[in-house]
């Protein structure tokens, strides 16, 4: 659609009183289409139907008192298909969203009819962006631990303590509940098939290993992101949105510094202990279950504490501290790069927990191999 200029224009408005939204059509001497709207365009009123013959218009403003979305989009729909159309007469402001209108429907357009090289194209260059601007989060996130560690980090103390009841506290409910239906599965799956064998003492060491050395701390690391990390994303988006971000960068202080760091540092020295508790709920869960067949209280306890030795414990530990740091410092990036929009903050809530959930899958995965690699 190309916006023709006229060289000399005038359009004289009358202030007439608000009425009904109108448009009349005529076509002049050079076969122009010439349309004339006014009145007050409202979304919650009808709009004017009209014909347009040819493929030149000309729009022109009479007694237009007020108008608001619903104006620029009958406006476009109507003229979309025109090759030539001349809108200059229109106040400024209409022409303006017009020009927006048509510029939206053409990128959505283009990207409609994007090949697959293209996408693929346009995928990789999005991605190899969002993958710099994490690493430059985590980047900027190790120098402020740094900083903090000498002192020179302004950091929201006053905030440290509420972080640390919500991502402890108030989350040893859920914890408990899934450590002991975990526990209590793996005892259920264990007993049928050492029952077969007639190994059934061994479901204690099973649950007590598997909880100790794996399920404790994935398990505590995928409820912080499920919980933690939306919750993270949604404020720190939030403040993006209300430009609380940029006050603060405004008094040259740190957003990451200053948001980040104590809600990082709650989440990395909650998520161990939250571990530990789901892993002893874990080892009860499965006690009951074992205790309910063919073992007894004495027997599967002696058990447990012969599995759980000080090298199982500590694997599962370094296992939720780093599980708890993915979880924490997922919710602040999404947060700290959403969109500034309602929709940008629940998109940056729902890609915190993919995103975390993901890595700590991944960094499971490598502690498996460096682990085995050691003989731990």
């Amino acid at each position: 659609m190309n916006i023709l200029t006229p060289k000399y224009l005038t359009i004289r408005m009358s202030q007439a009183p608000t009425g009904s939204p109108f448009a009349r059509t005529e076509v002049l001497a050079d076969g122009t289409a010439l349309v004339t709207v006014g009145g007050s365009w409202k979304i919650d009123q009808p709009l004017p139907t009209i014909v347009i013959k040819g493929d030149r218009a000309k729009v022109v403003a009479e007694t237009l008192t007020d108008f608001d979305s619903s104006l620029p989009a009958w406006l476009y729909a109507h003229f979309k298909n025109i090759r030539q159309l001349d809108i200059t007469a229109l106040p400024v402001r209409l022409q303006s969203l017009v020009q927006m209108a048509e510029k939206a429907s053409s990128e959505h357009a283009q990207s409609d009819h994007a090949g697959f090289l293209e996408t693929f194209g346009n995928w990789g260059v999005e991605s190899g962006s969002s993958w710099g601007r994490a690493f430059e989060h985590v980047g900027h996130t190790a120098l402020g631990f740094l900083k903090m560690l000498v002192g020179r980090a302004k950091v929201n103390w006053g905030d440290f303590t509420l972080q640390l009841q919500t991502a402890g506290v108030d989350a040893l409910p859920i914890v408990a509940l899934l450590g002991f239906l975990t526990g209590l599965i793996m005892a259920y799956v264990g007993l049928i098939q050492l029952r077969q064998v007639g190994a059934t003492v061994y479901v204690a060491n099973l649950v007590s290993l598997a909880m100790t050395r794996e399920m404790g701390a994935l398990m505590t690391g995928v409820i912080a992101c499920g919980r933690t990390s939306t919750a993270y994303a949604s404020q720190l988006g939030s403040m993006n949105v209300s430009q609380e971000t940029d006050a603060l960068r405004a008094l040259g202080i740190n957003p990451i510094e200053y948001l980040a760091l104590p809600r990082i540092l709650a989440v990395t020295l909650m998520v161990p202990l939250l571990a530990v508790f789901a892993t002893f709920i874990g080892v009860f869960g499965g006690m009951i279950v074992a205790c309910a067949g063919d073992l007894s209280i004495e027997q599967y306890l002696t058990q447990a504490v012969r599995a759980i030795t000080f090298k199982s414990f500590l694997v599962g530990f370094i296992k939720s501290i780093a599980f708890g740091f993915i979880a924490a410092w997922a919710g602040c990036y999404r947060g700290s790069v959403a969109k500034r929009s309602a929709l940008g903050v629940g998109e940056a809530a729902t890609s915190a927990a993919v995103l975390g959930i993901t890595f700590i899958v991944i960094f499971d995965a490598i502690f498996a191999v460096i682990f085995n690699l050691f003989d731990l």
